[in-house]
């Protein structure tokens, strides 16, 4: 296997003309909404980063045959509901970072950014109304709300450490997989694929966004804001329960477990201290990352049938990266042990 880049940009190579049209698209965007909320739009659309779910449906396309401009404008529209949700969850996790920038929320309060989030989720289904046929749409609309009912679920389940390993898998299949598995569902579709490569293809996008939103837990718990570019630790203080704090409570004795708990709910940094030091060795990361690991296996064969083309190859890469990057924090862990 090569060695992997530490961006993805390499790695994205075969799309780099795609999402160059998808990042000029976004900013034309801006002109459709009021001169007064512009500047608003233009802030957020530009720290939201990494593009993974336009590059998902660039990928799916090109892997299924074509990426025509009809993906481009579903790069579009995915992007900003992904933004949208954003801005929306930095509002209920008082989040005062987002990729090394203030959020909407730290700069102009949450009554704007209510607002603004609710201005992006509305074009961007304006922008998949415009499709000769409703099926984007109507996909897309599925997608948002589910996306939202994750979150009204994840929230329901705040500071309750009785909350299932599997319900947390459910939620977060809602909340991130089912925006990746839209993105390479549709990009499939587009192309006019049958309907056991588009179901393929969705279960690809559904996988690979439950094994990235494991990793990105793990990474609010044991990596550094200065390198994630984001608050990190809010999930704690949020009493939003992620797998390592799930399963350190499964290894911990019921005689135990309601100091454990508090532990985690109160979330300052001396407790973040001694929570670090409760998982540091004792396998807590290493399982997260054999889910991490169970899911990517799943996306690789959702790949099985496809051609061995660029984009297919780039879609496998992502898998790689995601392990990888994963991995990484287990080794940060050890040295720091």
């Amino acid at each position: 296997m090569k060695s992997l880049p530490t961006n993805l940009g390499p790695l994205l190579e075969p799309i780099a003309g795609q999402l160059g049209r998808v990042e000029t698209r976004l900013a034309e965007q801006i002109q459709s909404f009021d001169a007064g909320v512009g500047d608003y739009v233009q802030y957020v659309i530009g720290v939201a980063g990494k593009r993974l779910r336009p590059t998902l449906a660039l990928l799916a396309g090109g892997a299924t045959g074509r990426i025509g401009e009809e993906h481009i404008t579903l790069g579009v529209i995915v992007e900003l509901i992904h933004v949208a949700t954003l801005v929306h969850d930095d509002i209920l996790d008082n989040a005062e970072l987002r990729h090394g920038l203030p959020t909407a929320n730290s700069r102009w309060g949450s009554e704007i950014s209510v607002l603004l989030g609710d201005c992006l989720f509305a074009h961007a289904l304006s922008l998949a109304a415009g499709y000769p046929t409703t099926v984007v749409c109507r996909k897309v609309s599925l997608a948002t709300n589910t996306v939202c009912s994750g979150e009204i679920l994840q929230t329901q389940r705040r500071y309750d450490p009785a909350l299932a390993i599997d319900k947390y898998l459910e939620i977060i299949d809602m909340k991130t997989g089912a925006l990746f598995a839209v993105s390479c569902e549709l990009g499939a579709e587009l192309n006019n694929m049958p309907p056991h490569v588009v179901k393929e293809m969705r279960a690809f996008g559904s996988n690979l966004g439950i094994a990235y939103q494991i990793y990105d837990d793990c990474v609010d718990i044991f990596g550094q804001e200065r390198q994630a570019g984001k608050s990190l630790g809010t999930d704690m203080k949020n009493g939003k329960l992620t797998l390592p704090w799930l399963l350190l409570l499964q290894h911990t004795n019921m005689e135990n477990r309601p100091g454990v708990a508090e532990l985690i709910f109160r979330g300052n940094a001396d407790d973040r201290a001694r929570l670090l030091a409760l998982v540091t060795g004792n396998g807590v990361l290493s399982e997260s990352i054999a889910m991490v690991e169970k899911y990517i296996a799943r996306a690789e064969a959702n790949l099985a049938d496809l051609p061995p083309n660029s984009h297919t190859q780039t879609l496998a890469g992502l898998l790689n990266f995601i392990g990888t990057k994963t991995k990484l924090l287990l080794k940060k862990e050890e040295v720091a042990a």
